[in-house]
């Protein structure tokens, strides 16, 4: 009889080790010249050092482009994060912010989200698969003459920060400039040059809205899922387009409306309904409507803020204390979510609990909630169907073999939770590292389809020790 040696046991006992992460900590933001007052917002220079910094310091992961220039010469830039070794179709989200010039806050929370990523990629799991399988476009300061503007006012105190145009003025009595998300081309509406919401002589006259424009142009055109933000400031809400008309029949309007729900939860900005609410005072011309009426781009306004708090600036201690890490954590299930926006904002989500090895498997414990993630809760929920696992793909690439979890154990208080323990052999793997991605279904109930939720993935190691042949003792 063949008997494993004391020495192997030993050495299979101490080869099975995983390296999962996970954590809650934000990118660490590393002090530089600040907004007069707000020294949580970096200013203008330090921005575009911080963009240029990634792109040096990350050149597999950062992309740094000039799109476009301002009516005073100054660069607008998009910054692409992915791994660029992965050649894949990759499902992308599209972040906007700083249209509006005294949105400090947004341009901010976009440039510690990059950070985060970059920083953890290698060593937390989440940024990794992210940003191997996902692609990130940011265009921070979509107003860079406004915000140069915006950040001289602040030398007079936070109360003096009005400026939200850019600085191409037409108005012969006062300096006005065009107020850039009224200059988008759907539904545009003319306005007097004085107005402080002027919306430009025609629909896209201005260089910003132009160099925007080309951008998501080329981005549409490619067969690939995409989904947009706009990072907006002053109230804590999230609205879906039609801005220009809220009662304009919309093919997609409970889906965007959920769609808000699942980016809004453990957030204080909520989901505003808009179909059929005549109350909506219309918004014409702006980015949201055009990416989502002319490009088909599913397209929402995430709005940060609170008139007590700063309104359309938000106080330093209220964007550390309350938007920061909460919208983080929402900008990263937009981005989990720009897979399928229409359907995984949907279907249950995955929490992974527990991830072990032993001597012949790895066993992945955790459970799947058709209930909780939502603003305030789902509207319609149900039981959970299936859970389903992928080895190294994600569940939309073509090749990905899934398989279902077998084994669903639905929990004794709640109908809409269910558990699972998924036990994979390792003669399903080969040496090395390798990530698991897991999905989970909804049931079809009172006449609504089934559907997958967000995805969500480990990292494991099988270290080659795992495979040495059995030593015969005998």
């Amino acid at each position: 009889m063949s008997r494993k040696p004391a020495f192997l046991h030993l050495l299979l006992s101490l080869c099975f080790v995983i390296f999962i992460t996970f954590s809650s900590v934000q990118g660490e933001y590393q002090p530089q010249s600040s907004v007069p007052g707000f020294d949580c917002y970096r200013d203008f220079d330090s921005i575009v050092q911080s963009l240029q910094a990634f792109d040096a310091e990350y050149p597999e992961l950062a992309q740094l482009s000039a799109i476009g220039n301002s009516w005073e010469g100054r660069p607008i830039y998009a910054l692409t994060l992915t791994n660029e070794a992965r050649i894949e179709e990759k499902p992308r989200l599209v972040l906007v912010s700083g249209l509006r010039a005294n949105a400090f806050a947004p341009v901010e929370l976009s440039l510690r989200f990059a950070e985060k990523l970059l920083a953890d990629y290698g060593e937390n799991s989440e940024s990794g698969w992210l940003l191997d399988h996902f692609e990130l476009h940011l265009i921070l300061l979509a107003n860079p003459d406004g915000r140069a503007r915006a950040e001289d006012q602040a030398i007079d105190g936070p109360e003096y920060i009005t400026w939200q145009n850019n600085t191409h003025n037409s108005c012969s009595s006062e300096d006005i400039g065009v107020r850039l998300n009224q200059n988008f081309p759907y539904e545009w509406r003319s306005s007097d040059a004085c107005d402080p919401a002027y919306s430009g002589e025609f629909a896209t006259s201005e260089l910003e809205t132009q160099a925007i424009i080309n951008y998501l142009q080329i981005l549409s055109a490619q067969p690939k899922p995409i989904l947009l933000l706009n990072l907006d400031s002053y109230k804590n809400e999230i609205l879906s387009p039609y801005l220009s008309k809220p009662t304009a029949d919309n093919p997609h309007l409970e889906d965007l409306y959920t769609l808000a729900e699942k980016i809004g939860y453990d957030t204080l900005s909520g989901p505003v309904r808009q179909g059929g609410d005549p109350s909506q005072q219309p918004s014409f011309g702006t980015l949201v409507d055009y990416a989502y009426g002319t490009l088909g781009i599913p397209s929402l306004v995430f709005s940060m803020g609170d008139e007590l708090a700063g309104g359309y600036t938000s106080y330093c201690w209220y964007f550390e204390e309350y938007l920061l890490e909460r919208n983080i954590n929402a900008l990263t299930r937009a981005l989990k979510i720009s897979a399928d926006p229409y359907h995984h904002s949907y279907g249950p989500e995955i929490e992974i609990g527990i991830v072990s090895q032993d001597i012949n498997r790895v066993i992945v414990e955790g459970s799947a909630n058709d209930y909780l993630a939502w603003f305030g809760g789902a509207d319609l929920y149900s039981q959970v169907q299936s859970v389903q696992y992928s080895i190294d793909l994600p569940p939309w690439h073509p090749e990905a073999d899934l398989q279902p979890v077998s084994g669903l154990v639905q929990d004794a208080d709640y109908d809409f939770i269910s558990h699972f323990s998924l036990e994979i052999d390792y003669s399903s793997f080969t040496p090395g590292y390798h990530r698991i991605f897991l999905q989970a279904w909804d049931t079809e109930a009172d006449g609504n389809s089934s559907n997958p939720g967000l995805i969500e993935a480990v990292d494991i190691f099988i270290p080659y020790q795992c495979f040495i042949p059995l030593v015969n003792s005998e």
